[in-house]
């Protein structure tokens, strides 16, 4: 050790401190951005910037030994957080605002870690500043396998609170979450760059203090973690939103296709029925079970008093007639006229889409049967969807996920639902009674207009 703090001058603890400092807070920025993607050359990047970090933070702990004065210490600080993003920003592939806030969240868990370990020292009345020992009062006692635990605390509490506090995509840029972010980076910064570095000063005084600026470093960290966490989550909801919004608008105009297309194919089986009765008289039997079979398929109406459903389900027992599978509707949809034309193409479509995707995997024809019931009972509003399924469901985070190709559109279908069903105080259920699957939406009684 001598011989170490003879070669590195006398700054060396101050440019150790810096040092760890650097390498723990980025090791905990990297844990919140592993879900980022990688800039070209990433490992060469990562080696190139953990030099230059290690580097700099040495310069700086020496520029502190030399000028010790606590403006110097937040400027040296507020640089190692300067480097953090910096570093962050070169090596992953993300808007400002992804980079920003996994910095905040990782600064923010390294901070709460730095001052957990001491303060439960203090709490088991050991002194922080000569030991890193929860167990002997100096570090003439410590033993090596201290080291180990003191570490491996650290780390596992990295990985425990990036677990539940890191996010699972992107940020999608917003004007939002470009207020938010910026609101929470100057907070992060002054909280934990000035007012933890003015508190340092006030530690030796007693351990009391001690342990309350601790407890106060950790409550305040603790809080930049879980507003991180909000954020994150705000910004899936808002892109979750626009996504829906979009999908809404592309139904509105696929259901103005939709219902154009029916009423043409409505007034041409009209036309070839009239037709069908003049020439029935000059065609053999084959013939006629051909033109009629043909006219059959295409004057696919249902009639539930609900004319923008008629011609979904219209639609869709078209869809089912040309796949071979059997599609029967039970029930009156008048009591849910409440719901818009958009909300009624995108509930009925989607669920009997995901009922299509669904028995056309089964080899068994017997078993592509699709049921769909409307019921009322008293004012209370039900439909539901039963089919047979291959046994596997598709999962993602405790809701029903697409196995379609198209995930950037079919990834929404429930959720549509379940926020168009939310709207009117319904809920979304599904249930699996051996290879029969059950999907139902229960409104409760709707208040008139």
């Amino acid at each position: 050790m001598d011989k170490i703090f003879t070669l590195l001058g006398p700054s060396v603890f101050d440019s150790f401190s810096l040092i760890m400092t650097f390498l723990e807070t980025q090791l905990c920025i990297a844990l919140f951005a592993r879900h980022l993607e990688r800039r070209r050359h990433f490992f060469l990047r990562i080696g190139l910037m953990w030099v230059l970090g290690i580097v700099m933070s040495y310069g700086l702990g020496v520029i502190y030994f030399n000028y010790p004065a606590i403006w110097i210490r937040v400027l040296c600080y507020l640089a190692v957080t300067a480097y953090c993003l910096v570093f962050t920003y070169g090596c992953f592939q993300d808007n400002l605002e992804g980079v920003l806030l996994v910095v905040c969240a990782g600064t923010a868990t390294y901070q709460v870690v730095n001052k957990l370990y001491p303060l439960i020292q203090n709490l088991l009345g050991i002194n922080d500043k000569l030991t890193i020992s929860l167990i002997h009062p100096d570090y003439t006692t410590l033993q090596e396998w201290e080291w180990v635990l003191f570490y491996v605390f650290r780390i596992a509490a990295f990985l425990l609170l990036a677990y539940f506090f890191s996010p699972r995509g992107k940020v999608v840029r917003n004007k939002r979450t470009e207020r938010n972010v910026a609101l929470l980076s100057v907070f992060m910064v002054i909280t934990v760059n000035v007012l933890i570095c003015l508190g340092r000063v006030y530690e030796s005084e007693s351990m009391a203090v001690s342990m309350l600026i601790k407890a106060f470093s950790i409550d305040i960290n603790a809080m930049i973690l879980f507003l991180c966490g909000f954020v994150f989550h705000q910004n899936e909801r808002d892109h979750q939103m626009e996504v829906l919004q979009q999908l809404w608008k592309q139904d509105q105009a696929q259901f103005q296709s939709v219902k154009a297309s029916m009423d043409a194919i409505n007034m041409k089986c009209h036309d070839l029925k009239h037709i069908f009765r003049r020439i029935e008289g000059k065609l053999n039997q084959e013939e006629l079970d051909q033109l009629q079979e043909a006219i059959t398929f295409y004057d696919a109406n249902i009639k539930t008093g609900n004319e923008v459903l008629d011609v979904v389900l219209c639609e869709k027992s078209l869809l089912c007639q040309k796949n071979g599978i059997q599609f029967t509707c039970m029930g009156s949809g008048a009591p849910f006229s409440f719901l818009t034309p958009v909300q009624t193409y995108t509930i009925f479509g989607n669920l009997i889409d995901n009922a299509v995707e669904a028995v056309q995997k089964l080899p068994d024809q017997e078993k592509k049967v699709i049921t769909l019931t409307l019921q009322s009972t008293g004012g209370d509003l039900e439909i539901e969807t039963s089919n047979y399924f291959d046994g596997v469901l598709h999962t993602d985070r405790d809701a029903l996920d697409t196995t379609k190709p198209d995930q950037a559109r079919h990834g929404f279908g429930i959720k549509s639902i379940q926020y168009i069903a939310a709207q009117y105080g319904g809920t979304v259920e599904t249930a699996v009674q051996e290879d029969m699957f059950f999907l139902s939406i229960h409104f409760p009684a709707q208040k008139p207009a």
